[in-house]
């Protein structure tokens, strides 16, 4: 069908060759709310030859997510995703397929199921009181704690177990797997961490089955949870933190509730104490709300025609679903741009795909099979910081910048930097 007779969804007046990537400029995912905003919940742009749709509404993002989840599943195929996904071997960006599926299913059982992500509580909770100890030394020193790289540490000494090199995952990822591997391999005694366990299924796999467990696929998933898990995760600790920090009711009320179900002198911290803290699992609910980490979802790409909201889709179309959009949108949310967890109280709204007005995870097919994951790192980091320590601004900043950076995922543009202070 030729475009003219096609019911496109409207589009922003484009150039030749290039089309509308002039108007693509700074932050995008605020640039295309804002366009989205002239020209609707369902638009259509093009970028050079490639032609793409965003989605900004709950109703459409149903459509697309639900409705059509399984035409619109797959990653689009550039040079950058094959060699990013290391030739489709990774879930994040690897192609709908038969293997994607299969490693999906080995990835959710050895790592991402609930049953796995509670058997690394032990982890979780050590790496925990580690940095508690660090954090009450700086504290006594009245020293401001740089909780950008605290955190990313915290988050990535989960999947390793260990804390030595963590720094170059951004630039040296494809060495540093390789040592982290290579470590495992040459101990083979001590495998009781997240590697460990995907090495052991490697060996004793059985001969007779059609889909190989190989060791790039072990570098996939691993890149997947240090790329997409961890970052994101820290992330969202950041924000949370940053909005406390700014809304001091909000803060008292979270601390006053922890400090009162768990009491005042427990020395370690213990992942059944969150079952008592409801008010904290709203404030990382609304953080996820104000701030998703990655505001518009990994790109889906159209493996057949379809329509959304009744406009023509086309086959190879890129879809990109803001996250960030719905979870400002007036429409479903009060005062939108305001921190306030009170919001979620008797609220039927989760995180878990389900409510298309809020998709932090995502929702369908590609779903974040690592949300049971990050939210328990993200629960029990918070709970420690903010039971054993009050926390502020350094005497010389007047003010926290909320400024954000960043592309795929959006992070705080200044490091985020308080002092501690010993509760005691």
């Amino acid at each position: 069908m030729k475009e003219s007779k096609r019911n496109l969804p409207p589009r922003p007046a484009k150039l030749p060759i290039i089309g509308n990537l002039h108007q693509i400029q700074g932050m995008i995912h605020r640039c295309l709310h804002e366009l989205s905003k002239k020209h609707g919940p369902v638009m259509h742009l093009q970028l050079g030859f490639v032609p793409l749709v965003l989605i900004s509404s709950s109703e459409a993002a149903e459509e697309a997510l639900k409705t059509h989840d399984i035409e619109c599943c797959t990653r689009p195929n550039t040079n950058a995703a094959r060699v990013f996904s290391r030739n489709n071997k990774n879930i994040g960006l690897g192609a709908y397929s038969d293997e994607w599926r299969e490693l999906r299913k080995v990835a959710v059982r050895e790592y991402f199921s609930v049953k796995k992500v509670q058997s690394f509580r032990y982890v979780r909770e050590e790496e925990n009181h580690l940095m508690v100890k660090k954090l009450r030394d700086l504290a006594l020193k009245q020293s401001p704690v740089d909780l950008t790289k605290t955190l990313f540490c915290l988050a990535a000494s989960f999947v390793s177990g260990q804390h030595k090199g963590l720094h170059k995952v951004f630039t040296e990822v494809d060495n540093f797997l390789n040592h982290m591997i290579d470590d495992h391999q040459n101990q083979p005694q001590d495998r009781s961490d997240i590697v460990g366990s995907l090495l052991d299924m490697i060996h004793n796999q059985e001969q007779d089955k059609s889909f190989k467990l190989t060791i790039d696929h072990l570098k996939g998933i691993t890149q997947d949870i240090f790329l997409a898990g961890i970052d994101t995760s820290t992330i969202t600790m950041i924000w949370a933190m940053a909005e406390l920090v700014n809304n001091p009711r909000v803060m008292k009320k979270v601390q006053d509730e922890i400090r009162s179900c768990i009491g005042i002198k427990k020395e370690r911290i213990e992942e059944e104490d969150l079952y008592k803290l409801q008010y904290l699992k709203l404030v990382i609910k609304e953080t996820l709300r104000l701030h998703p980490a990655a505001p518009l979802l990994l790109p889906r790409e159209t493996m057949a025609d379809i329509k959304i909201q009744g406009y023509d889709i086309p086959r190879k179309t890129l879809l990109l679903v803001s996250a960030w959009s719905m979870g400002r949108d007036p429409k479903y949310w009060k005062n939108p741009e305001e921190f306030n967890p009170e919001r979620f109280i008797d609220c039927p709204v989760d995180y878990k795909g389900h409510s298309f007005e809020f998709l932090p995870f995502g929702s369908g097919r590609r779903f974040c099979p690592g949300m049971a994951s990050a939210i328990a790192t993200i629960e029990l980091t918070l709970l420690n910081l903010l039971y054993f320590f009050d926390w502020k601004l350094p005497e010389e900043m007047k003010d926290m910048n909320m400024e954000e950076s960043g592309d795929v995922t959006i992070v705080k543009k200044v490091p985020l930097e308080l002092l501690p202070v010993l509760y005691h």
